[in-house]
Protein backbone atom coordinates (compact mmCIF):
# COMPACT_ATOMS: atom_id res chain seq x y z
CA UNK A 1 0.00 0.00 0.00
CA UNK A 2 3.18 2.51 0.77
CA UNK A 3 4.55 1.31 -2.53
CA UNK A 4 1.55 1.96 -4.99
CA UNK A 5 1.31 5.80 -2.71
CA UNK A 6 4.55 6.38 -3.46
CA UNK A 7 4.08 5.60 -7.63
CA UNK A 8 1.29 7.62 -7.59
CA UNK A 9 2.78 10.69 -5.96
CA UNK A 10 5.73 10.31 -8.32
CA UNK A 11 3.85 10.26 -11.04
CA UNK A 12 1.76 13.44 -10.20
CA UNK A 13 5.03 15.03 -9.25
CA UNK A 14 6.00 14.37 -12.64
CA UNK A 15 2.86 15.37 -14.13
CA UNK A 16 3.00 18.84 -12.34
CA UNK A 17 6.63 19.31 -13.77
CA UNK A 18 5.02 19.40 -17.86
CA UNK A 19 4.81 22.97 -18.45
CA UNK A 20 2.60 24.18 -21.00
CA UNK A 21 4.77 25.97 -24.27
CA UNK A 22 4.52 30.04 -24.34
CA UNK A 23 2.70 31.23 -27.39
CA UNK A 24 5.25 31.15 -30.41
CA UNK A 25 5.22 32.58 -33.88
CA UNK A 26 7.57 32.55 -36.41
CA UNK A 27 8.05 33.62 -40.26
CA UNK A 28 10.35 32.07 -42.82
CA UNK A 29 11.19 35.39 -43.72
CA UNK A 30 10.97 39.24 -42.21
CA UNK A 31 10.70 40.81 -45.40
CA UNK A 32 8.96 40.26 -48.19
CA UNK A 33 10.78 42.60 -51.31
CA UNK A 34 8.29 42.86 -54.66
CA UNK A 35 9.66 44.73 -57.78
CA UNK A 36 7.71 47.67 -59.41
CA UNK A 37 5.60 44.86 -61.55
CA UNK A 38 4.13 43.28 -58.67
CA UNK A 39 3.51 39.76 -57.41
CA UNK A 40 0.38 37.30 -58.07
CA UNK A 41 1.17 35.88 -54.94
CA UNK A 42 4.09 35.53 -52.23
CA UNK A 43 4.04 32.79 -49.75
CA UNK A 44 5.59 33.02 -46.34
CA UNK A 45 5.76 29.94 -44.05
CA UNK A 46 4.12 30.72 -40.85
CA UNK A 47 5.27 28.45 -37.35
CA UNK A 48 2.75 28.77 -34.33
CA UNK A 49 1.82 26.97 -31.91
CA UNK A 50 -1.52 28.80 -31.15
CA UNK A 51 -4.84 30.56 -32.98
CA UNK A 52 -2.78 33.67 -35.21
CA UNK A 53 -4.26 36.67 -36.72
CA UNK A 54 -2.81 39.48 -38.77
CA UNK A 55 -3.34 42.76 -38.72
CA UNK A 56 -2.86 45.41 -41.96
CA UNK A 57 -2.41 49.07 -42.07
CA UNK A 58 -5.34 49.39 -44.14
CA UNK A 59 -3.62 49.61 -47.53
CA UNK A 60 -5.39 48.68 -50.56
CA UNK A 61 -2.02 48.12 -52.78
CA UNK A 62 -1.19 44.67 -51.48
CA UNK A 63 -3.64 41.73 -50.15
CA UNK A 64 -3.19 38.91 -47.69
CA UNK A 65 -4.46 35.81 -47.45
CA UNK A 66 -5.57 34.33 -44.81
CA UNK A 67 -5.89 36.87 -41.92
CA UNK A 68 -6.04 34.51 -39.45
CA UNK A 69 -5.05 30.87 -38.83
CA UNK A 70 -3.97 27.93 -36.46
CA UNK A 71 -0.36 26.59 -35.77
CA UNK A 72 1.75 26.17 -38.96
CA UNK A 73 0.13 27.88 -41.80
CA UNK A 74 1.41 28.92 -45.38
CA UNK A 75 0.10 33.14 -46.00
CA UNK A 76 -0.23 34.33 -49.56
CA UNK A 77 0.65 38.40 -50.51
CA UNK A 78 -0.28 39.53 -53.54
CA UNK A 79 0.95 42.84 -54.23
CA UNK A 80 -0.11 45.63 -57.15
CA UNK A 81 2.22 47.17 -59.97
CA UNK A 82 3.14 50.73 -59.01
CA UNK A 83 1.62 53.21 -61.01
CA UNK A 84 3.37 56.10 -59.79
CA UNK A 85 7.02 56.41 -59.57
CA UNK A 86 7.64 55.98 -55.46
CA UNK A 87 9.06 52.80 -53.58
CA UNK A 88 6.02 52.18 -50.90
CA UNK A 89 6.38 49.40 -47.94
CA UNK A 90 3.97 48.28 -45.17
CA UNK A 91 4.50 46.54 -42.35
CA UNK A 92 1.82 43.45 -41.00
CA UNK A 93 1.55 42.07 -37.39
CA UNK A 94 1.14 38.83 -36.71
CA UNK A 95 -0.28 38.10 -33.10
CA UNK A 96 -0.52 34.67 -31.24
CA UNK A 97 -2.13 35.76 -27.85
CA UNK A 98 0.95 37.13 -25.94
CA UNK A 99 3.45 36.82 -28.88
CA UNK A 100 4.17 38.95 -31.91
CA UNK A 101 6.07 39.39 -34.69
CA UNK A 102 6.27 41.61 -38.27
CA UNK A 103 6.37 40.83 -41.67
CA UNK A 104 7.47 44.13 -43.77
CA UNK A 105 6.39 44.23 -47.46
CA UNK A 106 8.76 46.21 -49.72
CA UNK A 107 7.83 47.22 -53.31
CA UNK A 108 10.98 49.18 -55.40
CA UNK A 109 11.57 50.64 -58.32
CA UNK A 110 13.30 49.54 -61.86
CA UNK A 111 16.31 50.51 -62.28
CA UNK A 112 17.05 53.58 -64.17
CA UNK A 113 18.46 53.92 -67.93
CA UNK A 114 19.59 56.37 -70.19
CA UNK A 115 17.02 57.61 -73.19
CA UNK A 116 18.33 55.89 -76.48
CA UNK A 117 17.25 54.49 -79.56
CA UNK A 118 14.31 52.07 -79.00
CA UNK A 119 14.20 53.57 -75.65
CA UNK A 120 11.06 55.24 -75.77
CA UNK A 121 8.93 54.71 -78.90
CA UNK A 122 6.12 56.17 -80.36
CA UNK A 123 3.20 53.88 -79.75
CA UNK A 124 0.22 56.08 -81.48
CA UNK A 125 -0.51 58.68 -83.33
CA UNK A 126 -4.05 60.15 -83.81
CA UNK A 127 -4.16 63.15 -86.67
CA UNK A 128 -7.53 62.70 -88.51
CA UNK A 129 -9.78 63.46 -85.67
CA UNK A 130 -13.67 63.19 -85.54
CA UNK A 131 -16.39 63.83 -87.76
CA UNK A 132 -18.90 66.48 -86.02
CA UNK A 133 -22.52 66.22 -85.56
CA UNK A 134 -23.22 68.03 -88.73
CA UNK A 135 -20.78 64.96 -90.98
CA UNK A 136 -19.02 67.71 -92.57
CA UNK A 137 -16.31 69.34 -90.71
CA UNK A 138 -13.25 67.45 -88.99
CA UNK A 139 -12.24 68.57 -85.63
CA UNK A 140 -8.81 67.25 -86.48
CA UNK A 141 -8.96 71.15 -87.61
CA UNK A 142 -9.78 72.43 -83.66
CA UNK A 143 -6.61 70.46 -82.39
CA UNK A 144 -8.35 66.94 -81.52
CA UNK A 145 -5.30 65.06 -81.85
CA UNK A 146 -2.69 63.52 -79.84
CA UNK A 147 0.57 60.84 -79.81
CA UNK A 148 1.40 58.81 -77.41
CA UNK A 149 4.99 57.71 -76.47
CA UNK A 150 5.81 54.54 -74.04
CA UNK A 151 8.44 53.40 -72.37
CA UNK A 152 9.55 50.05 -74.10
CA UNK A 153 11.79 48.69 -71.37
CA UNK A 154 12.51 47.36 -68.04
CA UNK A 155 13.62 50.28 -66.67
CA UNK A 156 12.97 53.89 -65.20
CA UNK A 157 12.83 56.20 -68.04
CA UNK A 158 12.93 60.16 -67.34
CA UNK A 159 11.58 62.02 -70.20
CA UNK A 160 13.27 65.22 -69.67
CA UNK A 161 14.41 67.14 -72.73
CA UNK A 162 12.89 64.45 -74.81
CA UNK A 163 12.23 66.20 -78.04
CA UNK A 164 9.24 65.73 -80.40
CA UNK A 165 9.78 66.52 -83.89
CA UNK A 166 7.61 66.88 -87.49
CA UNK A 167 9.50 66.03 -90.63
CA UNK A 168 10.01 69.45 -92.80
CA UNK A 169 8.26 67.37 -95.69
CA UNK A 170 5.75 65.80 -96.91
CA UNK A 171 5.30 61.95 -97.88
CA UNK A 172 3.14 62.42 -101.11
CA UNK A 173 3.60 63.48 -104.43
CA UNK A 174 2.01 66.98 -105.68
CA UNK A 175 -0.90 66.69 -108.30
CA UNK A 176 0.80 69.43 -109.85
CA UNK A 177 4.02 67.32 -111.02
CA UNK A 178 6.29 70.02 -109.61
CA UNK A 179 8.09 70.16 -106.17
CA UNK A 180 11.06 70.99 -104.27
CA UNK A 181 13.14 68.11 -104.11
CA UNK A 182 15.46 67.50 -101.20
CA UNK A 183 18.67 65.90 -100.85
CA UNK A 184 18.82 62.59 -99.39
CA UNK A 185 20.02 62.41 -95.42
CA UNK A 186 21.14 58.80 -94.84
CA UNK A 187 22.45 59.91 -91.89
CA UNK A 188 19.96 62.21 -90.28
CA UNK A 189 16.35 63.42 -90.23
CA UNK A 190 15.06 66.57 -91.42
CA UNK A 191 13.05 68.73 -89.13
CA UNK A 192 11.27 71.72 -89.18
CA UNK A 193 9.72 71.65 -86.11
CA UNK A 194 10.75 70.81 -82.74
CA UNK A 195 9.48 70.89 -79.37
CA UNK A 196 10.73 69.91 -76.15
CA UNK A 197 9.30 67.77 -73.18
CA UNK A 198 10.17 70.48 -70.15
CA UNK A 199 12.29 69.48 -66.98
CA UNK A 200 15.50 69.11 -65.14
CA UNK A 201 16.67 65.93 -65.64
CA UNK A 202 13.98 63.46 -63.18
CA UNK A 203 10.90 65.33 -63.21
CA UNK A 204 8.61 63.48 -65.99
CA UNK A 205 9.58 59.51 -64.78
CA UNK A 206 7.91 57.08 -66.68
CA UNK A 207 8.07 53.09 -65.81
CA UNK A 208 8.50 50.37 -67.67
CA UNK A 209 5.40 50.14 -70.09
CA UNK A 210 3.79 53.15 -69.26
CA UNK A 211 3.24 55.92 -71.74
CA UNK A 212 2.53 60.08 -72.08
CA UNK A 213 -0.05 61.52 -73.89
CA UNK A 214 1.40 64.90 -75.67
CA UNK A 215 -2.18 66.55 -76.80
CA UNK A 216 -2.19 69.38 -79.59
CA UNK A 217 -4.57 71.07 -77.74
CA UNK A 218 -5.49 69.53 -73.83
CA UNK A 219 -9.26 69.98 -73.71
CA UNK A 220 -12.14 68.19 -73.56
CA UNK A 221 -13.18 67.66 -77.23
CA UNK A 222 -16.00 64.76 -76.12
CA UNK A 223 -17.87 67.21 -73.93
CA UNK A 224 -17.58 70.48 -76.15
CA UNK A 225 -18.49 68.86 -79.47
CA UNK A 226 -19.50 65.09 -78.66
CA UNK A 227 -17.76 63.17 -81.45
CA UNK A 228 -14.23 64.08 -79.61
CA UNK A 229 -11.81 62.56 -77.28
CA UNK A 230 -11.00 63.77 -74.12
CA UNK A 231 -7.72 65.14 -73.78
CA UNK A 232 -8.19 67.31 -71.00
CA UNK A 233 -5.64 64.65 -68.72
CA UNK A 234 -3.15 64.74 -71.32
CA UNK A 235 0.24 64.89 -69.75
CA UNK A 236 2.02 67.34 -72.14
CA UNK A 237 0.85 69.95 -74.93
CA UNK A 238 1.58 72.18 -77.60
CA UNK A 239 0.60 75.75 -76.71
CA UNK A 240 2.08 78.21 -79.13
CA UNK A 241 1.57 81.31 -77.05
CA UNK A 242 -0.38 84.34 -77.27
CA UNK A 243 -1.66 85.53 -80.90
CA UNK A 244 -3.66 88.37 -81.76
CA UNK A 245 -5.04 86.72 -85.23
CA UNK A 246 -4.51 82.97 -84.13
CA UNK A 247 -5.12 82.25 -80.57
CA UNK A 248 -4.16 79.00 -79.06
CA UNK A 249 -5.62 77.28 -76.58
CA UNK A 250 -3.61 76.67 -73.44
CA UNK A 251 -4.84 73.76 -70.31
CA UNK A 252 -3.39 75.39 -67.51
CA UNK A 253 -3.46 71.88 -65.89
CA UNK A 254 -1.25 70.36 -68.70
CA UNK A 255 2.00 71.50 -68.86
CA UNK A 256 3.54 72.75 -72.02
CA UNK A 257 6.02 71.66 -74.04
CA UNK A 258 9.36 74.30 -74.80
CA UNK A 259 9.85 75.47 -78.22
CA UNK A 260 12.56 74.76 -79.99
CA UNK A 261 12.07 75.35 -83.74
CA UNK A 262 8.32 75.95 -84.71
CA UNK A 263 7.57 76.07 -88.51
CA UNK A 264 4.10 77.80 -88.31
CA UNK A 265 2.71 81.32 -88.40
CA UNK A 266 -0.37 80.31 -86.55
CA UNK A 267 -0.64 77.06 -84.68
CA UNK A 268 1.20 74.06 -84.38
CA UNK A 269 -1.14 70.80 -85.98
CA UNK A 270 -0.69 67.44 -87.00
CA UNK A 271 -1.23 67.08 -90.77
CA UNK A 272 -4.88 66.20 -90.67
CA UNK A 273 -4.41 63.35 -93.63
CA UNK A 274 -1.04 61.83 -92.27
CA UNK A 275 1.40 63.04 -94.89
CA UNK A 276 4.07 64.48 -91.88
CA UNK A 277 6.69 62.19 -90.35
CA UNK A 278 7.02 62.49 -86.71
CA UNK A 279 10.35 61.49 -84.33
CA UNK A 280 11.60 61.44 -80.73
CA UNK A 281 15.04 62.53 -79.83
CA UNK A 282 17.47 63.46 -77.32
CA UNK A 283 20.52 65.72 -78.22
CA UNK A 284 23.34 65.99 -75.73
CA UNK A 285 22.57 68.29 -72.89
CA UNK A 286 25.54 70.82 -74.44
CA UNK A 287 22.88 71.70 -76.93
CA UNK A 288 19.79 74.21 -76.27
CA UNK A 289 17.56 75.29 -78.69
CA UNK A 290 19.99 78.38 -80.05
CA UNK A 291 23.35 76.53 -79.73
CA UNK A 292 21.37 73.53 -81.72
CA UNK A 293 19.81 75.55 -84.32
CA UNK A 294 23.50 77.65 -84.95
CA UNK A 295 25.23 74.27 -85.60
CA UNK A 296 22.74 72.10 -87.36
CA UNK A 297 20.94 74.26 -89.71
CA UNK A 298 20.06 72.21 -92.88
CA UNK A 299 22.21 73.83 -95.63
CA UNK A 300 22.79 72.21 -99.05
CA UNK A 301 20.75 72.82 -102.51
CA UNK A 302 17.32 71.70 -103.59
CA UNK A 303 15.78 71.52 -107.25
CA UNK A 304 12.77 72.27 -108.30
CA UNK A 305 11.18 69.72 -110.46
CA UNK A 306 8.82 70.48 -113.39
CA UNK A 307 6.74 67.36 -114.62
CA UNK A 308 9.27 64.95 -113.47
CA UNK A 309 12.55 67.02 -115.06
CA UNK A 310 15.42 69.52 -112.69
CA UNK A 311 14.08 72.62 -113.80
CA UNK A 312 16.06 75.11 -111.53
CA UNK A 313 18.41 74.93 -108.09
CA UNK A 314 17.94 77.15 -104.65
CA UNK A 315 19.67 76.67 -101.10
CA UNK A 316 17.73 75.14 -98.73
CA UNK A 317 15.12 78.12 -96.72
CA UNK A 318 16.27 78.48 -93.41
CA UNK A 319 14.15 76.98 -90.74
CA UNK A 320 15.31 73.81 -91.65
CA UNK A 321 17.37 71.52 -89.46
CA UNK A 322 18.89 67.74 -89.19
CA UNK A 323 19.23 65.65 -86.38
CA UNK A 324 21.68 62.52 -86.62
CA UNK A 325 20.56 59.48 -86.91
CA UNK A 326 22.63 58.39 -83.68
CA UNK A 327 19.99 60.71 -81.72
CA UNK A 328 16.91 59.76 -82.90
CA UNK A 329 15.11 57.51 -80.25
CA UNK A 330 12.52 56.54 -82.95
CA UNK A 331 11.17 57.89 -85.92
CA UNK A 332 7.46 56.66 -88.19
CA UNK A 333 7.12 57.91 -91.88
CA UNK A 334 3.43 58.31 -91.64
CA UNK A 335 1.63 58.87 -95.42
CA UNK A 336 -0.92 57.43 -97.66
CA UNK A 337 -0.78 54.94 -100.32
CA UNK A 338 -2.28 56.67 -103.21
CA UNK A 339 0.11 59.44 -104.60
CA UNK A 340 3.23 58.05 -101.74
CA UNK A 341 6.21 59.82 -102.63
CA UNK A 342 9.60 59.28 -100.41
CA UNK A 343 9.52 58.40 -97.34
CA UNK A 344 10.57 60.97 -95.03
CA UNK A 345 12.89 59.63 -92.50
CA UNK A 346 15.56 57.34 -94.38
CA UNK A 347 15.35 53.81 -94.11
CA UNK A 348 17.66 53.19 -90.95
CA UNK A 349 15.07 54.78 -89.12
CA UNK A 350 12.08 53.47 -90.38
CA UNK A 351 11.77 51.60 -93.70
CA UNK A 352 8.12 51.72 -94.20
CA UNK A 353 5.16 54.00 -93.07
CA UNK A 354 2.07 53.89 -91.64
CA UNK A 355 -0.84 55.83 -91.35
CA UNK A 356 -5.05 55.98 -91.56
CA UNK A 357 -7.23 55.65 -94.91
CA UNK A 358 -5.76 54.79 -98.37
CA UNK A 359 -6.68 57.45 -100.53
CA UNK A 360 -6.36 61.58 -100.17
CA UNK A 361 -8.70 63.01 -97.80
CA UNK A 362 -10.09 59.04 -97.28
CA UNK A 363 -13.34 59.71 -95.17
CA UNK A 364 -12.98 56.09 -93.09
CA UNK A 365 -10.17 58.22 -91.59
CA UNK A 366 -11.83 59.89 -89.07
CA UNK A 367 -11.96 58.28 -85.85
CA UNK A 368 -8.86 56.00 -86.40
CA UNK A 369 -5.08 56.23 -85.72
CA UNK A 370 -1.86 54.44 -85.91
CA UNK A 371 -1.14 52.04 -83.31
CA UNK A 372 2.02 50.03 -82.63
CA UNK A 373 1.45 46.29 -82.38
CA UNK A 374 2.11 44.37 -79.01
CA UNK A 375 3.78 41.58 -79.29
CA UNK A 376 3.80 39.95 -76.14
CA UNK A 377 4.14 42.73 -73.64
CA UNK A 378 6.43 44.71 -75.92
CA UNK A 379 5.38 46.87 -78.78
CA UNK A 380 6.82 45.69 -81.82
CA UNK A 381 9.84 48.10 -83.05
CA UNK A 382 11.96 46.81 -86.38
CA UNK A 383 12.19 50.18 -87.70
CA UNK A 384 10.30 49.16 -90.22
CA UNK A 385 6.51 51.03 -89.63
CA UNK A 386 4.71 48.86 -92.55
CA UNK A 387 5.11 46.03 -90.39
CA UNK A 388 5.47 47.53 -86.63
CA UNK A 389 1.78 49.32 -86.73
CA UNK A 390 -1.59 48.65 -87.60
CA UNK A 391 -3.48 51.15 -89.88
CA UNK A 392 -7.44 52.41 -89.00
CA UNK A 393 -6.91 51.57 -85.37
CA UNK A 394 -9.23 52.61 -82.62
CA UNK A 395 -7.39 55.07 -80.50
CA UNK A 396 -6.60 53.98 -77.35
CA UNK A 397 -7.83 56.95 -75.83
CA UNK A 398 -11.34 56.21 -77.03
CA UNK A 399 -10.95 52.60 -75.06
Amino acid sequence: MKKTLFVTLALAAAFSCTKTPDPSITLSTDTVNVNFEGAERVAVEITANRDWTITTDGSTWYTVEPLSGSGDATVYITVEPLETVATRAAELVLTAESATTRLSIVQGLPDVADVQSGSFVIEEVFFAGYLLEDGKSADGTDGDQYIKITNNTDNLLYADGLLLTLGCENSQISSTGSYWGWPETPDAIGVDDIYQIPGNGTDYPVLPGKSLVIALNAQNFAEENGAGLDLSKADFEFYDGENEYFPDSNNPDVADLNIWVKSSFTVTMLHARGYFSVALAKVPDTYNAESFMEEFAWEGEQTFYLFGEPFRTRDIPSGNYLIKNEWVVDGVNLGVEQDLGRLWFNASIDSGYTGCGKIDSDPDRYGKSALRKNNGGKLADTNNSTNDFTRDATPTLAK
